[in-house]
């Protein structure tokens, strides 16, 4: 698969456009229709078949009415999303914008789904709806883990020792090698995080 990183929005928030061999693919963390990502996907003429959400806080949703709508396609999220996607406490749109978050299918823990045989990680700790994916060695960790640094924990329904459980025991328990792409920043690994993130040694 390939993975290509588009960072957009007023927080600098990541989307990634994961597509194979033949541009098909989908969408991670619609983040903003700025013009970068839509460019992206039609100079390349990438057939996006779905939309996933790592977690529902405003900088990483704020493109999915448009994005969702501009491709037809269903959106994709943790089961704990359910009660919370539109709660503006929540989501932290209070006071900034308002979200109405439409979102078709809700994913268990260890569910693995679609063509792409794409796992679905539950890692709390962010927020009670972070949720990591799994495709072939690569991790979307939204903003649970991130390049030598880990994801907020006092927003509402996060918590630090749920957070560093999340990472220790849902994502350090693959292969070294495996990439993570977070939801900000840099893409690294989990060799280099488990050797070098001051929160996690």
């Amino acid at each position: 698969m390939h993975v290509r990183k588009i960072t957009e929005g007023p927080m600098m928030a990541n989307c990634y456009v994961v597509y194979d061999d033949n541009k098909n693919g989908f969408l991670i963390d619609p983040v903003y229709p700025g013009g970068k990502i839509e460019n992206y996907i039609d100079k390349n003429k990438i057939n996006i078949g779905f939309i996933l959400l790592t977690h529902t806080h405003f900088d990483h949703v704020l493109g999915l009415d448009y994005f969702k709508n501009k491709l037809n396609v269903k959106v994709y999220a943790s089961e704990d999303s359910k009660d919370i996607a539109n709660d503006p406490d929540y989501n932290l749109s209070r006071g900034y914008c308002d979200l109405d978050l439409k979102i078709d299918f809700y994913l268990k823990d260890g569910e693995v789904f679609s063509e792409y045989k794409i796992k679905a990680i539950k890692t709390p700790g962010h927020s009670l709806d972070s949720m990591s994916y799994k495709v072939e060695d690569d991790i979307f960790s939204g903003d649970t883990l991130f390049n030598l640094s880990i994801g907020r924990s006092d927003f509402p329904g996060g918590n630090f020792n749920t957070l560093i459980n999340s990472i220790k025991n849902k994502i350090f328990i693959y292969d070294d090698d495996t990439k993570i792409h977070p939801g900000h920043g840099e893409s690294t690994s989990i060799a280099f995080e488990k050797e070098n993130n001051p929160f996690l040694i």
